[in-house]
């Protein structure tokens, strides 16, 4: 199953996938409890629109749960899983389907079966704290999809929501993840600024990595395989002593962008969206308040990695899984010690750097509000449309054309300027 070709997690078609019921009520708790308590801490994971990737988002779900559930042992993590994924996938992740109904008058596990915003929403505000909130799956620039037609709303937005802004848990460091197509071109700085939390995306397509017996993640493409490795049959990197669980049960798979610039459906099929960046970005935009770095480093903690790393761990460990998390690998190990060594140095010098493999002229340039382009597209009825969009420069009129308005980044300092927001959460957490 690790060894299909890489699925990006973005809209696969110009058409809305419509997913059948498949009758399971799949919301889980990974436990072996099958219940939920609407009032304790909880960790929300969401497996969305699965189109053709298989089981490949409920697996990096699993393995991030995993990761949670190390670091937050008193805390509950809840799955909300597409039909696209049966119950007994579900179950062979560890994870309890749950059958009594914990939502309440007007939220009942029946309305769930298909999971549509409406009915994902109500559910998820019946929770009062919330630590953490990942989203896998397929996405698009403008939101992250669900399953059903269009008709039914399969799609989460800024506007369905903004609600869940008071229900996160502010003492936890809370934290949102997009790990799908393009989640930060538009919803993820829109969200952080609703929320006012740390909230990331890609401003690429994203792809799966799967955990190799050489002990290191790889773009799960035998393109970008090195020769003669196998995928791990157990996952001993990335969990504190005591776990090491089967690949098999769902333990050995993550998301990451890929190491180009996006040429999906909704990009110009002539130059793509030319403008990438190969890690997930995050925006904080709200008014500094000291949660933005805390709420990174949190996130980086549940990063699985090749070790696993909390509030008390080294700074050396937490750069390397901070390397791990902003350069991507690739089928020639030495790319990703390179990228490694010239993080650190950037970063101790304040240099520009760029750690995507291609397109490395346009990467982009962000600051925790917004980036310095902006996304533009046909529209039709007021609706973007596939195979239309690019990247522009902030300062591109409507009036001018696309190619006037792409300089390159001559200057990359988006990746040094996070890390160093990284390092800033890590030393606030660890009391250094």
């Amino acid at each position: 199953m690790l060894a299909m070709s890489t699925l990006l997690g973005c809209a696969s078609s110009a058409e809305d996938n419509t997913t059948e019921e498949s009758g399971d009520n799949l919301v889980a708790s990974f436990d072996r409890t099958a219940k939920i308590d609407l009032n304790v801490r909880s960790h929300l994971l969401l497996v969305g629109d699965s189109d053709e990737l298989h089981t490949l988002p409920l697996y990096a779900a699993m393995t991030k749960a995993r990761r949670i559930a190390q670091l937050h042992p008193k805390d509950q993590i809840v799955l909300f899983v597409t039909s696209a994924d049966s119950a007994a996938a579900v179950s062979s992740t560890g994870a309890s389907i749950v059958t009594t109904n914990p939502f309440g008058a007007g939220v009942s596990l029946a309305d769930l079966s298909t999971l549509t915003s409406a009915k994902l929403i109500a559910a998820m505000s019946r929770f009062t704290k919330i630590g953490s909130l990942h989203f896998f799956g397929h996405s698009s620039p403008f939101g992250a999809l669900l399953e059903g037609s269009a008709a039914q709303d399969r799609t989460l937005v800024p506007s369905n929501l903004a609600a869940l802004g008071s229900h996160f848990d502010r003492a936890a460091n809370p934290h949102v993840t997009l790990n799908g197509c393009n989640g930060g071109a538009t919803l993820a700085p829109a969200l952080s600024a609703e929320w006012k939390l740390p909230v990331s995306g890609a401003l690429t397509g994203s792809s799966f990595q799967v955990l190799m017996s050489d002990g290191r993640w790889y773009p799960n493409d035998p393109g970008f395989l090195p020769p003669n490795l196998a995928p791990a049959a157990k996952n001993e990197k990335s969990f504190a002593a005591g776990l090491t669980p089967a690949c098999s049960t769902g333990a050995c798979v993550r998301m990451k962008p890929q190491d180009a610039p996006y040429a999906g459906v909704w990009a110009d099929p002539k130059t793509g969206f030319q403008y990438g960046l190969g890690h997930y970005k995050f925006f904080c935009n709200y008014p500094e308040d000291g949660s933005c770095a805390k709420g990174m480093a949190t996130s980086l903690y549940a990063f699985p990695s090749t070790k696993p790393i909390d509030a008390s761990s080294s700074e050396a460990d937490f750069k390397d899984v901070a390397a791990d998390f902003l350069c991507n690998a690739n089928k020639d190990p030495a790319w990703f010690d390179k990228c490694r060594t010239n993080l650190f140095a950037a970063q101790a010098r304040n240099t520009p750097l760029s750690t995507m493999r291609y397109g490395t002229d346009y990467t982009h340039e962000c600051d925790f509000s917004s980036c310095q382009q902006k996304l533009r597209c046909a529209k039709v009825n007021g609706a973007p449309q596939y195979g239309s969009c690019v990247w522009v420069s902030h300062t591109c009129s409507d009036d001018q054309p696309a190619s006037a308005c792409r300089p390159k980044n001559t200057s990359p300092h988006t990746t040094v300027n996070e890390l160093t927001k990284y390092l800033e959460g890590h030393k606030a957490l660890s009391h250094r």
